[in-house]
């Protein structure tokens, strides 16, 4: 019942995120948009997962001339085994700078809109 409740939870934050979200933006402009929640769509062209088991999905480039990424911690249990190198990916969450680049920390498998 517990799990049925966060559940339910997650799934109205995530619904109120989208109506709230601006239009889907591609990965190229993310830069733009640091501090809002928005859908962000882009080629994937590495991705990485480092020692701690923490992954990081590089948009457009490799590392370091990646437009955006996408960093999973090894805790979030989320599911990227259909993300390949050179897929389509839509993803949705808050944009953050790390490091001078834009990023979104996904710990949802929700975030995942679509893998093409």
């Amino acid at each position: 019942m517990k799990k049925l409740v966060i559940s339910l939870i997650l799934f109205f934050v995530f619904a109120s995120a989208s109506l709230y979200a601006q239009d889907q933006i591609s990965s190229k402009d993310a830069k733009d948009h640091v501090g809002q929640t928005v859908f962000v769509k882009g080629k994937v062209a590495a991705i990485f997962t480092s020692n701690k088991g923490n992954t990081f999905i590089n948009f457009d480039d490799k590392s370091p001339d990646q437009t955006f990424t996408v960093a999973i911690f090894s805790d979030s249990k989320v599911d990227i085994s259909k993300i390949t190198e050179g897929c389509t990916l839509t993803v949705l969450g808050e944009i953050k700078d790390y490091k001078g680049k834009p990023e979104i920390v996904i710990d949802k498998n929700e975030q995942i809109i679509s893998v093409e």
